[in-house]
């Protein structure tokens, strides 16, 4: 049985793909690029964080420090105004959230979504007392799959890493429950590419919601 359950966001908790793809289209366009990204190519860019998405959009000119910085600054602020047009839960997330919650599970958001953004949305779309935690990407700061934020967590709420599961959408969130000292649970709804390789590594793979109510009381997904 576990006490704590620790939660990707995008791409696990809310569908943001649509929202992203349209504000790195958008800044691709300000800064002068010919191409865009259907949305089966932009979720090849999520997955480390945004930095990590600017480089990759700007495909062969990811290490020119100059094109980086122009295309992150038009890219952030309408990642900020776009990110909530067409978010939303997938289904079935919000019953089982508060399904656990009431009985005692403690739930926690660790994303590489800034910080302030992860804030907003998550309350946004799950209101507030649901999650005991949210903490997202603060610049300057390692992005996962470091095991900051997850350790962070333990040592401030005083978790048990062996009764604590990481839950995410890809390889990074895989890593980040291994690099954690904790069991990882892989999501197949999300933006992962779900190979032989990644479903092998997780120590449980879920395709709907629901199964995390099983999981969560000992009883296979």
């Amino acid at each position: 049985m576990y006490e704590t359950f620790i939660f990707d966001l995008d791409g696990t908790l809310l569908q943001t793909l649509p929202d992203i793809r349209l504000a790195v289209n958008e800044a691709l366009k300000r800064c002068g690029y010919s191409y865009s990204f259907s949305l089966k190519e932009a979720r090849a860019l999520i997955g480390n964080g945004a930095d990590m998405l600017v480089k990759r959009a700007l495909k062969e000119k990811g290490d020119d420090p100059e094109a980086f910085a122009e295309l992150k600054a038009a890219y952030m602020p309408l990642y900020r105004d776009y990110q909530n047009l067409h978010a939303k839960p997938f289904n079935g997330m919000k019953e089982v959230l508060t399904f656990l919650k009431e009985r005692g599970l403690r739930l926690f958001v660790a994303t590489n979504k800034p910080n302030a953004l992860a804030q907003f949305i998550v309350e946004d779309h799950f209101g507030k007392g649901l999650f005991t935690a949210i903490e997202g990407h603060e610049e300057g700061e390692p992005v996962k799959p470091d095991p900051l934020i997850v350790n962070r967590f333990v040592e401030k709420y005083g978790i048990d890493k062996s009764k604590s599961l990481f839950i995410g959408d890809s390889y990074v969130d895989v890593d980040t429950a291994q690099n954690a000292g904790v069991k990882s649970c892989l999501v197949t709804w999300g933006y992962g590419f779900y190979k032989k390789a990644l479903l092998e590594r997780a120590d449980y793979v879920i395709s709907k919601p629901k199964q995390l109510a099983a999981l969560a009381f000992g009883r296979e997904a």
